[in-house]
């Protein structure tokens, strides 16, 4: 999973060793104002059920499709019914709407006849920033397991200081000061998994 962010070979590296997607450090600008622009994130740490009995998959995802996330992880657990009827999705986008205030026809999009197909809700979330900008990201950890966000090769120190760790049901606000373009990989460095994609949460993509 981290192989298609950061490849090393001989066309991915210039003369520098620096890798293609990050610019020079010389192009990063002065310090930030405090009047630089705000961007705030409210997200959740969630744990997605593995086939196969695999341990499950944490994940960053939006706090405001809590409700949705519940339902389909919860479809997941229930391995024997993977698929359902479009009037039982219609009942099920129906009762999530009214209960959670949520627009059902959103729901309804998001809700698949085969839990097994992908989808975009159960992916490691995209934080997306200018160069230049702050990011508040406001974090709730729902996991079963202790949680610490970082940034993979941060040279630039997006992250002014190593973030505490999340214990499970605690929540913490974070800012990262988005000083270089590039895509990183966010972890947690708290994973003493052997495999990397149990420790992968989401991606910081910091934009020209």
């Amino acid at each position: 999973m981290l192989a298609t962010y950061h490849f090393f070979n001989t066309t991915g590296l210039n003369t520098t060793g620096t890798p293609q997607h990050r610019r020079p450090a010389s192009s990063v600008k002065q310090s930030m104002s405090a009047e630089t622009e705000l961007r705030v994130y409210r997200l959740v740490i969630m744990t997605l059920p593995q086939a196969g009995g695999d341990a499950e998959r944490p994940f960053l995802a939006l706090q405001r499709n809590l409700p949705i996330l519940d339902y389909l992880v919860q479809r997941l657990r229930e391995a024997e019914c993977p698929v359902r009827t479009g009037a039982d999705l219609e009942e099920d986008a129906r009762r999530l709407a009214q209960h959670h205030g949520l627009g059902v026809d959103y729901v309804r999009r998001m809700l698949p006849k085969d839990i097994r197909q992908p989808n975009p809700l159960l992916r490691p979330f995209v934080l997306r920033a200018v160069r230049g900008e702050q990011i508040e990201i406001h974090v709730t950890n729902r996991t079963q397991s202790p949680m610490q966000l970082a940034l993979l090769d941060d040279d630039f120190g997006i992250q002014p200081h190593a973030e505490p760790v999340l214990a499970p049901g605690e929540s913490s606000v974070f800012r990262w000061q988005c000083k270089q373009t590039g895509i990183y990989p966010i972890f947690n460095a708290a994973c003493t998994a052997t495999e990397q994609p149990h420790c992968l949460l989401g991606v910081l993509m910091i934009e020209p």
